[in-house]
């Protein structure tokens, strides 16, 4: 069955109440009731949303349409002189005829309509009801008396009617706004009773004074709890502050502890490695991205970084010979870090052993005109991405045969390869020539020092003709040299399990000891 929201009569109550209550939600759907006096739950003209509306606020918009109306105080009721129903005029809400007529006035705007008693009781406010008794059983003008108090004591309504009035006073304090609206009530009924024109100030004055303290009393615990819901408020705020600087530096340290774990990883390392390499040889970028391919990259830094931003910064390195990767907002800084840093360093070492090379080639070691210009010509186009010009490339191949006439590095040449010769002339004997020592070794180059019929004294006394690499890494290079020609010694005497097994005896009575 049907359930009705809004009857005839409180549609129209409603519309004549709107112009007064000016309720956007209701001004809203003022045209849907002018359409439809009844509006059901099952009406079709309703969308879910309105009809969610009226069922919500119904009640609250016919209480507040309730204090828009007084009874007119010129006129406030009539009785029809007929018995004929005929002769009798109509309710404006119910439109039912009605012989005892109440006219009621808009407070906004004056607007008279004509009410009938029942619907006096249900749609008009508890002070309306209260005038309607008083003026229709005991005084006709009791409604133009009560707006001449109200007038000149406002507080009097509030006082007996606003059941919100003192919202925030202290429970110990209602018996005394019981006594001030009983004794109110008690005074302002008794002057409405009977035609009179003196106000009853004395009688009300003990009352409105106790009210006046009553209103300080309570803006003061308004303005305490106000002060106590701001307090609780800020606690809150500092509260949920800190949780989520809490949430924030916890978000912060796991990201960082995964940063650092990664970092550490040998697979981060190795594929560092492998991308840096490939960014110092200036690929172009078709080709680095292929190379790029056959590198393995962590599962948790390929959420992070792709190709295309790798590609990015090896153009940025190419071209500056640093990474900033300004342009990739969203790429680890640390990742970029971590590579300009290693990238740089490869580039470096790169750099350093070219020069060297270079300058072994044109003047260090003793080489036929062949073999120099066999080396130079693979040197020439491995200068940092770039090749040697013609001019330059031609003194190179002269350089030792010219030196004994002319011994001046060349003006033409480039500033960093003047710079490179000039640091490897100045650690020359003053006779001779010897090659520029290089600052690291690798194990396929130490394999070009050692032959099966060199011994560790000639193969160190060459090691330290070429190369000078820091005091640490040096003596476990010598220490390896020495190890593997005593062993391949050991293995050509077929000593090699006795050795051992000696070896084994005397490190046991080492850690016995």
């Amino acid at each position: 069955m049907a359930t009705t929201i809004l009857t005839p009569a409180e549609n129209r109550f409603l519309q004549l109440s709107q112009p007064a209550l000016q309720l956007t939600e209701l001004t809203r759907v003022m045209p849907l009731l002018r359409d439809h006096p009844t509006i059901k739950d099952s009406s079709d003209f309703l969308s879910r949303s309105t009809r969610q509306l009226l069922l919500d606020q119904r009640v609250n918009w016919l209480v507040q349409g309730s204090d828009v109306w007084k009874l007119l105080a010129r006129l406030p009721y009539a009785i029809n002189a007929s018995d004929r129903r005929a002769d009798w005029h109509h309710c404006a809400l119910c439109h039912k005829p009605v012989r005892y007529e109440y006219h009621v006035v808009l407070r906004t705007d004056g607007h008279e309509i004509l009410v009938g008693s029942e619907c006096v009781k249900k749609f008009m406010s508890d002070e309306m009801q209260y005038l309607m008794t008083i003026t229709t059983e005991d005084n006709f003008h009791a409604v133009a008396q009560y707006d001449d108090l109200t007038a000149q004591y406002p507080q009097v309504p509030e006082i007996l009617w606003d059941q919100k009035a003192l919202p925030h006073l202290p429970q110990q304090h209602r018996r005394r706004q019981h006594w001030v609206k009983n004794g109110t009530k008690t005074t302002v009924t008794g002057y409405l009773k009977h035609r009179q024109q003196i106000l009853p100030e004395t009688q009300l004055s003990p009352y409105l004074a106790e009210y006046t303290q009553l209103q300080a009393v309570d803006r003061q615990m308004a303005e305490r709890q106000q002060v106590q819901q701001q307090h609780a408020v800020q606690q809150q705020a500092q509260l949920a502050e800190k949780e989520a600087a809490a949430a924030w530096q916890a978000a912060d340290q796991a990201q960082l502890t995964a940063e650092q774990q990664l970092r550490a990883s040998t697979s981060y390392q190795t594929y560092l490695q492998a991308v840096a390499a490939l960014m110092v040889q200036h690929l172009p970028l078709p080709q680095f991205k292929q190379r790029l391919r056959g590198s393995t990259m962590p599962p948790a830094l390929g959420q992070l970084v792709n190709s295309y931003q790798l590609g990015v910064m090896a153009t940025e390195f190419a071209r500056a010979g640093q990474i900033t990767a300004t342009r990739l907002q969203i790429v680890p800084r640390y990742l970029v870090a971590d590579l300009n840093r290693l990238s740089r360093q490869l580039a470096a070492q790169r750099q350093r052993d070219w020069d060297d090379d270079v300058f072994n080639a044109a003047l260090g070691f003793e080489l036929t005109a062949d073999q120099r210009r066999q080396r130079l010509t693979q040197l020439r186009d491995c200068w940092e991405g770039r090749q040697l010009s013609d001019a330059c490339y031609a003194t190179l191949l002269r350089l030792r045969e010219s030196w004994q006439q002319s011994p001046v590095i060349p003006a033409t040449w480039p500033e960093k390869l003047r710079q490179a010769f000039q640091v490897r002339l100045a650690e020359q004997p003053a006779t001779g020539w010897v090659p520029a020592k290089k600052n690291h070794v690798t194990p396929s180059q130490l394999r070009q020092l050692i032959t099966p019929q060199a011994d560790f004294a000639t193969v160190a006394a060459q090691y330290h003709r070429l190369y000078a690499l820091p005091a640490a890494t040096e003596a476990v290079t010598l220490s390896a040299l020495h190890r593997y020609y005593l062993v391949k010694a050991d293995q050509r005497a077929g000593r090699a399990k006795a050795t051992a097994k000696l070896v084994t005896e005397l490190l046991k009575e080492t850690v016995d000891d």
